[in-house]
């Protein structure tokens, strides 16, 4: 990674930006900083982490104080907003970043909603459902300060994700299974957001919005069977695609070839025969 930034400041500290301090290990430079803020009673997790905690639970004289320390952290940081849209915690920090060197906003590929196909940055969005207008409103309002915009698709990583639920028995097959879906390893998500923050191209200048996903979108069935093979389970029960959660009831497979070409980003798990691998070999390590 360039020595192109020294301070960065996470506005959430939940898979994301988890990923990034992993990827941070061992390509950031001696003198980076590094805050996160935190609504826990300690920031002794996000220390052990090496990371400076702003503690964000607070109110009255302390209140302030945190907003005054949450502001200063973010002079000419790297900023990355990745928790979900609320309409609140979006206008009560917006303030706080307005000296930020770079911002990134974590969104969603949701915001596509009923749209099926292909999916590029030039794809209509959907505007009729409420939850796709609530993270409208929060990527308009953080590219108002020049945030760069990420539409993620599904995120995993050895953690979190779909082989977790199928272990787990909690998945549904959405319908037959022959909708497309989109993912994208935390891994290489954190290493496109280290790519803008670094970057000194006009589009790492921020305002812009990509879409990101890995180059091999797949059906949901032929994802299943994939890993059902590998954890020697049963392939899971059916539900119809009105009881699943709407992350699942989609059909869009997400063209990311414009950030990759933009930032030169060469995807560590192109497609989720190497992602979900890398998965299980991390859980019998």
């Amino acid at each position: 990674m360039p020595d192109a930034f020294d301070k960065i400041v996470l506005f959430g500290v939940g898979q994301t930006a988890l990923a990034v301090l992993s990827a941070l290990k061992s390509t950031a430079p001696a003198r980076l900083e590094i805050w996160g803020t935190t609504r826990a009673h300690s920031g002794d997790a996000l220390q052990a982490l090496g990371v400076k905690p702003i503690l964000l639970n607070v109110i009255g004289d302390d209140g302030a104080a945190s907003m005054k320390q949450l502001k200063e952290a973010c002079a000419d940081a790297c900023v990355l907003i990745s928790f979900p849209p609320d309409e609140q915690s979006e206008h009560f920090f917006f303030d706080t970043i307005s000296g930020a060197r770079k911002i990134i906003y974590i969104s969603s590929t949701g915001v596509y909603g009923s749209l099926s196909g292909v999916i590029d940055e030039d794809s209509p969005v959907d505007h009729g459902q409420p939850r796709v207008q609530d993270r409208l409103k929060a990527e308009a309002l953080w590219r108002s300060a020049g945030a760069t915009i990420l539409r993620a698709a599904a995120l995993y990583g050895p953690q979190a994700g779909l082989h977790k639920r199928l272990q787990s028995g909690t998945y549904r097959l959405p319908g037959d299974g022959s909708n497309f879906v989109s993912r994208i390893h935390l891994d290489d998500l954190a290493a496109i957001i280290l790519a803008i923050f670094a970057s000194n191209s006009e589009q790492g200048q921020g305002g812009g919005i990509y879409v990101v996903g890995d180059l091999k979108p797949a059906t949901h069935i032929e994802v299943v069977t994939w890993l059902c093979e590998k954890l020697n389970l049963p392939l899971p029960p059916s539900a119809s695609l009105t009881e699943v959660n709407a992350s699942l009831s989609g059909n869009r497979r997400i063209n990311s070839t414009r950030v990759l070409s933009d930032f030169g980003i060469k995807l560590a798990y192109p497609t989720y025969v190497e992602g979900f691998s890398q998965c299980l070999a991390a859980a019998d390590s």
